[in-house]
């Protein structure tokens, strides 16, 4: 199997990453064989955490490594989006980042039966006044550390720069989200960032990894 731990240098050209990832993989398949596991470590927080909705070379790069993850059940993710140093690009908690990249691998290549990097997003969908955000691969239970409610999340309409932090609520495997500041919101982002503070994890204690999604 493969271990990819890299990105940094590519969040100039986030929008051509998942190409890229997607043709490494499979040039690696054909060179090492077709099942060849490929496990990636996303890219952790780094920067200082933003007090309005930004724009992130950073997490488009998450998203293009979440995509590709998303798309090949041979092809692990671990998330690292808490145990990044805001102020060092090579974060130094590899330990950490090595347990994750285990679990993954019970997974994707040994097969069992775990969830192999905390909550993902399966679903998004509007329903009356608040858009629902369904989950997926939940330990126990989806939980807020640090507070009452999980932030992190914002919602948007399909234009740049029209992202509103929203109010979540947990619900079950689903968070509800509803924003004052706008009347209709056509994607959600969660941890959108360099270095997002985001505060949704299960009862493993792995945290819900960055995304971006239309609302069906």
């Amino acid at each position: 199997g493969a271990v990819w731990y890299q990105g940094e240098s590519n969040t100039g050209e986030a929008d051509r990453y998942e190409e890229l990832l997607t043709g490494l993989i499979a040039d690696w398949r054909r060179r090492f064989g077709v099942g060849l596991p490929f496990l990636i470590v996303q890219l952790a927080n780094y920067g200082q955490p933003p007090t309005v909705p930004v724009e992130s070379g950073w997490a488009r790069l998450r998203e293009a490594q979440r995509r590709v993850a998303s798309h090949d059940p041979r092809v692990g993710l671990a998330v690292t989006i808490d145990i990044g140093d805001r102020y060092d690009i090579h974060p130094p908690n590899k330990q950490e980042v090595g347990r994750r990249l285990a679990r993954v691998a019970r997974r994707v290549v040994y097969e069992e039966p775990i969830a192999p990097s905390g909550p993902v997003p399966q679903q998004v969908y509007l329903e009356e006044d608040q858009v629902i955000v369904v989950f997926g691969d939940v330990e126990g239970e989806l939980t807020a550390v640090g507070a009452e409610y999980p932030i992190g999340f914002e919602l948007c309409s399909l234009e740049p720069g029209s992202c509103r932090y929203a109010e979540a609520r947990i619900d079950g495997v689903r968070v509800r989200l509803r924003s004052s500041d706008l009347s209709r919101p056509e994607r959600v982002r969660f941890c959108w960032a360099d270095g997002p503070v985001c505060t949704l994890y299960d009862g493993a204690g792995l945290p819900a990894g960055p995304f971006e999604l239309g609302i069906e």
